[in-house]
């Protein structure tokens, strides 16, 4: 594969991560500087987005050099600064839920949300790659649709979860109309349309497809993958917009 995609890929969470390093200043109600952004420490959400910029920033610089001790190291280090930002992240929004358990619901929505959307993402820019190096197995790119799959399967579980909290729960926001079509909107489109996207993706990696035209195969595969980058955003839009507005997982 090259380190190529390893490069591309790390320079495409550095973006992610330094808006989002520029999202959590504004949200502290910080002038977005290049003083503040790596300067400002003032809380352990701050430290851990700092940290994963910094290591990802330097994980991609490792793929220059010939190192894979050391990015192999900053691989999992940015995997667990990741997942500690999240966690912490989620945090801050404990205190407007009505929800049973929610110090552990709350983190684990927001890791199979972050889960999902990295492996749709992920999945789709290696599609790419078969234009790059035709001659990669088939294999690599199905197991991307099937992280997807057992992604999409958690945030599932965890809606239905939800749902029954709230069935037994008392004081919630009642739905109305506005509600009831971004609900709709985030089953249908982002959940359905999402599963929908990946049997098409994984009818067109079958052997027999793949046999009988592989690039043709993989650049299809891809393409439903991008589409599914909308779906999933979509769905997780409704979701965080429900999350603020009815203070319930969804």
């Amino acid at each position: 594969m090259g380190a190529n995609f390893y490069r591309l890929m790390g320079s495409i969470y550095l973006l992610v991560g330094g808006l989002s390093r520029c999202a959590n200043l504004a949200v502290h109600q910080q002038p977005v500087t290049f003083r503040n952004f790596f300067g400002s420490w003032q809380n352990p959400e701050s430290i851990s987005v700092i940290c994963f910029v910094l290591i990802v920033l330097i994980y991609t610089l490792t793929w220059w050099f010939k190192t894979p001790r050391l990015t192999r190291l900053l691989f999992f280090s940015g995997l667990i600064s990741g997942v500690t930002w999240l966690i912490l992240s989620a945090q801050r929004y404990l205190q407007i839920l009505q929800l049973p358990g929610e110090m552990f619901l709350l983190p684990l929505q927001f890791l199979t949300a972050a889960a999902l959307l990295g492996a749709v993402h992920s999945g789709m820019w290696f599609g790419h790659w078969y234009l790059v190096v035709p001659d990669l197995p088939v294999v690599y790119l199905k197991r991307f649709n099937t992280v997807l799959l057992c992604t999409l399967s958690g945030v599932v579980l965890l809606l239905c979860l939800n749902l029954f909290f709230r069935q037994q729960s008392t004081d919630t926001v009642s739905f109305n109309l506005f509600y009831q079509i971004i609900f709709s909107m985030r089953v249908l489109i982002g959940i359905v349309g999402t599963l929908f996207l990946y049997f098409i993706t994984w009818d067109c990696l079958r052997p027999k497809s793949v046999a009988r035209d592989v690039l043709g195969a993989t650049r299809a595969a891809t393409g439903f993958l991008f589409i599914a980058i909308i779906t999933v955003l979509l769905g997780e839009f409704c979701s965080r917009l429900l999350f603020l507005e009815m203070r319930f997982i969804f």
